[in-house]
């Protein structure tokens, strides 16, 4: 893990109130990235879901799955996903997680963007498992993808370049307020695994 500084981005709620949005761009080396980048493609067990959407089944855009620390599951989407035990090079990458947020995470959901084609639509980490003002850090690793975030009311947005072995924290009262994604693109893109760390209060 490299020692660098985030850059802060103070995102607006309300009119008077507002809450940090931390970027690590090179939190881990090119080598640490790259080598959990060949375990978590090799190793993790990939699922490929479908949600219902308006009486229609849809096909997820990505790969994904989830780990936890307890064995809890986590439900999104009426989609309720089994908690896996963390392996240890996951569990060592949640370690250095926690004490570089200073939040105690508790469950992993990692998704497998495997080029430009896949995506993650707008939505915001709110389920109730999560609690009312959750906190939500994610590790990019692999091909550069655009995260953007939209205010629910305003519609103001924030573009930030998510490099391999960046490091993403949305402090608490974002996910009220704000939606984010990860929007197709045409670019051939090489594959992107994110692991996005949340602790389930219930």
């Amino acid at each position: 893990m490299e020692s660098t500084r985030p850059t802060v981005t103070m995102l607006p709620l309300t009119s008077t109130n507002e809450a940090a949005l931390f970027h690590w761009r090179n939190w881990l080396s090119d080598f640490t990235s790259d080598q959990i980048l060949e375990i978590a493609t090799q190793q993790i067990a990939w699922r490929k879901d479908s949600i219902k959407m308006f009486g229609k089944t849809i096909q997820i855009p990505r790969l994904q799955n989830w780990f936890s620390e307890s064995g809890q599951s986590y439900t999104y989407s009426r989609l309720s996903l089994p908690g896996l035990e963390y392996p240890e090079w996951m569990n060592n990458l949640s370690q250095d997680v926690k004490k570089t947020t200073q939040n105690d995470f508790n469950g992993i959901l990692v998704n497998y963007y495997r080029n430009g084609s896949d995506s993650m639509g707008w939505h915001a980490d709110d389920e109730n498992s999560l609690g009312s003002k959750p906190a939500v850090a994610s590790v990019s690793l692999g091909a550069e993808r655009n995260f953007q975030l939209r205010h629910k009311g305003t519609k103001d947005r924030v573009n930030i370049p998510l490099s391999h072995g960046s490091l993403l924290l949305m402090c608490p009262g974002i996910q009220e307020y704000w939606q984010h994604r990860i929007a197709k693109t045409k670019d051939f893109l090489k594959p992107r695994i994110s692991l996005t760390f949340r602790k389930l209060v219930n």
